[in-house]
C-alpha cells in the first residue's frame, strides 16, 4: 500500500488558508476561485495565478522563507494529518499489509512525516528523488522504495493511493500498479465524478473504505 501526502493522508486546508493570508485573500474567495478552476479543467497553479498574477511558487516560497524563517508557511504538522490516518493504518499493519508514502512534496516534508511516527516502511519525496509525479520515473522510484522492505514484490501487488486521477490514478496503472481514487480535498471530488475515474481499481471516501476494499481483496 503506498500513499500521497496532500489530501490523502494530511488536510492541506491550513495550509491554502495561509497562502490566502499572505496575499489577503478571504478564505472563502480563495478556495472558491481555485475550486472553480479546477471544476473547469485548470490546475491549481491556474488557480494561484488568476488569483495573483505572475505567481511562481518556486520564487514566493523563497521569498516567504527569507521573511518569516520560522514560520509554518507552506508546511504541515501533526495537526493537519486526517483524523482516519493512523487508526486505518494501523488496521491495515494489523491486516499484514506493508505501508509506503511517496508523493509530490518538498524534501521538507520528508522530516515532517518521519516525525510522525506513523507505521510505515519508507517515505519517498519527489523533490528529494529529482522526479514528480505523473512521471514514470516517479513511480519506478516508488517500486524501489517499495522493494527495500518487500523484495520480491510485484507492480500489481502494490496499491497506490491519492486524490487525483492525472497525478495519481492512470500513471500507476500505467506503471502496472493498482490504483485506489480517494474522493477529498480539492481535486478528490471534482476527479472522482470524471469519466477516468472508473479505470481506478477502487474509489472511497475515507482510508477505512480503503483498509476494507484491501481486506477483502487478500482474502477474496
Amino acid at each position: 500500500m503506498v500513499f500521497d501526502v496532500g489530501e490523502t493522508l494530511i488536510d492541506e486546508t491550513r495550509i491554502f488558508a495561509r497562502w490566502a493570508d499572505r496575499f489577503g485573500i478571504p478564505h472563502m474567495a480563495f478556495f472558491g476561485t481555485i475550486g472553480g478552476v479546477i471544476a473547469s479543467g485548470g490546475t491549481l497553479t491556474d488557480g494561484f495565478r488568476l488569483l495573483v498574477p505572475g505567481f511562481d511558487l518556486a520564487a514566493e516560497s523563497a521569498r516567504w522563507r527569507e521573511e518569516e524563517p520560522g514560520g509554518e508557511r507552506e508546511h504541515f504538522a501533526e495537526s493537519d494529518l486526517y483524523p482516519d490516518v493512523r487508526s486505518a493504518f494501523d488496521t491495515m499493519r494489523a491486516a499484514g499489509l506493508n505501508l509506503v508514502i511517496a508523493g509530490n512534496q518538498p524534501v521538507e516534508a520528508g522530516a515532517a512525516l518521519a516525525a510522525m511516527g506513523l507505521p510505515v516502511a519508507g517515505i519517498g519525496i519527489s523533490d528529494a528523488w529529482g522526479v514528480a509525479k505523473p512521471r514514470p520515473e516517479f513511480f519506478e522510484r516508488t517500486l524501489e522504495l517499495v522493494r527495500e522492505s518487500t523484495p520480491d514484490i510485484e507492480p500489481r501487488e502494490i496499491l497506490y493511493v491519492g486524490d487525483r486521477v492525472d497525478n495519481d490514478v492512470l500513471p500507476a496503472l500505467a506503471a502496472g500498479m493498482t490504483a485506489a481514487l480517494l474522493r477529498r480535498g480539492i481535486y478528490g471530488y471534482r476527479h472522482a465524478a470524471a469519466p477516468e475515474a472508473r479505470r481506478a481499481d477502487v474509489i472511497a471516501d475515507d482510508l477505512h473504505q480503503i483498509a476494507d476494499w484491501a481486506a477483502a481483496r487478500n482474502t477474496g
